[in-house]
């Protein structure tokens, strides 16, 4: 890299770099970089970053602190929890106004609403990296991918070339509605036709379950790519025998586009090193492999909102530290996020609770964590975290109720509870959905 170039200038010609020559390079070419970017990123969050700046003073770091990946440890963790408090002036570099940002506001499905604020060529470059994986594993630009997701998601700002894509028959991504009934979902699917089919595990399970002959002689991929849950062995394998295509998962979440994908030789995990340095801390200190922690992550490309030390929330198993296919990437066993359980109704309706994220999102602008569970037919229970001093008052839940109430529909109760704290299930996992109802729940 030209020393001569300008700070900003240096950032976006490494990152182009990374995403043209990272597959050639070596272990030691990526944590080189890895390092190089860390340093980097450290000292302009400690500059410019009101959040890591008060976070960094704490304790006492100074920029000369962290060189390189080996002073990782010396970094604290950098919590949602308190992130999620802030202001976007807090998150964001100073000089950098948010409004012109990308805005990826989470779906809520963990449980958290987080708002994640990213440059245009910050978004471009991680969906180019993503890009990337997926055309190494069989991807190709004139393929036709179906999307199983949610409809309307909510973000802003982003893919505005998308139209010149489409033009072009280069990148098309349709997606179908992943709360439809089983039968609509499955005939658009089957009319449109897909080359590679996307989507949440639960749903693409889910449907092919429900598949007839006729719609499995219609809907033939080449390759699945699914994402956004926990791929569980009944999962890929009712997949893959219903539409008769190999099934790669990718382990990705807002904050950082993606953090691994799996290997089609071994079924690993390859942690995108040239993206994020991802970390799994048992007890706090790093996992050995075949040891299950907890998930953090730095993001290698983010500087209008950084994430250094970013405790994620998920839990994974640490898999060798090169991958026995000869990819120098480090490598995970499994990730254990989120299982989606469906709640069952009184009339047999079994709802995905992505319907209820709506109103969720929509109604409660003061809703800091929530959770929701089914311990019968009848009664759900929703145990929500306000944000510090923004107490729901009743007129504030009644139109939450209103919202909820109806895909619940009337026969089902409803309970509000007030809580200070969520804490996660006996595997040491947060379950946003929880369904007690027999035979639904999954682990």
């Amino acid at each position: 890299m030209n020393p001569s170039m300008t700070p900003v200038f240096a950032v976006a010609y490494d990152s182009v770099h990374t995403v043209l020559r990272s597959s050639s390079w070596s272990r030691d070419k990526l944590e080189d970089f890895q390092s190089r970017r860390l340093r980097a990123l450290f000292r302009h969050a400690l500059k410019n970053v009101p959040f890591y700046r008060d976070l960094y003073a704490r304790h006492g770091l100074s920029a000369d602190n962290v060189r390189g990946v080996e002073d990782l440890e010396r970094i604290p963790l950098a919590l949602r929890a308190e992130m999620q408090e802030l202001p976007a002036s807090g998150l964001v570099a100073q000089g950098v106004n948010p409004d012109s940002l990308v805005v990826h506001r989470t779906s809520g499905s963990t449980g958290y609403l987080f708002r994640t604020y990213r440059s245009r060529f910050e978004d471009r470059l991680l969906q180019g990296l993503r890009l990337k994986l997926e055309f190494e594993l069989g991807l190709r630009l004139t393929d036709l991918r179906v999307a199983v997701t949610v409809h309307g998601h909510p973000s802003r700002g982003e893919k505005p070339d998308a139209h010149f894509y489409n033009r072009l028959g280069w990148l098309r991504r349709p997606t179908v509605d992943c709360l439809l009934p089983a039968k609509e979902i499955l005939d658009h699917v089957a009319e449109l036709r897909p080359d590679v089919l996307t989507g949440y595990p639960d749903a693409l399970s889910w449907i092919g379950g429900e598949a007839t002959e006729e719609h499995r002689r219609g809907i033939r991929p080449r390759l699945i790519f699914t994402g956004g849950e926990t791929l569980t062995p009944d999962m890929r394998r009712q997949i893959s025998d219903c539409f008769a295509a190999p099934v790669y998962d990718f382990y990705g979440m807002h904050e950082f586009n993606l953090l691994a994908s799996q290997c089609p030789q071994t079924g690993l995990y390859h942690v995108a090193e040239d993206s994020a340095i991802v970390e799994v801390l048992k007890d706090g200190k790093p996992a050995a492999c075949g040891e299950t922690g907890e998930v953090v992550a730095t993001a290698l490309h983010s500087f209008a909102m950084p994430f250094i030390r970013y405790w994620t929330g998920d839990l994974a198993t640490r898999g060798p530290r090169r991958c026995p296919c000869g990819a120098p990437c480090a490598t995970l066993e499994g990730i254990r996020g989120r299982v989606i359980d469906r709640f069952t109704l009184p009339d047999g309706t079994k709802l995905h609770p992505y319907h209820l994220l709506d109103p969720l999102v929509k109604q409660a602008p003061w809703l800091r964590r929530y959770q929701i569970v089914q311990p019968s037919v009848d009664r759900v229970v929703v145990k929500i975290v306000p944000l510090p001093g923004r107490t729901p008052g009743h007129d504030d839940l009644q139109r939450l109720r209103a919202g909820l109430q109806r895909p619940l529909g009337s026969e089902v109760s409803l309970i509000f509870e007030m809580v200070s704290e969520l804490p996660p299930a006996g595997n040491g996992k947060f379950r946003p959905y929880s369904s007690l109802v027999g035979g639904n729940s999954r682990t």
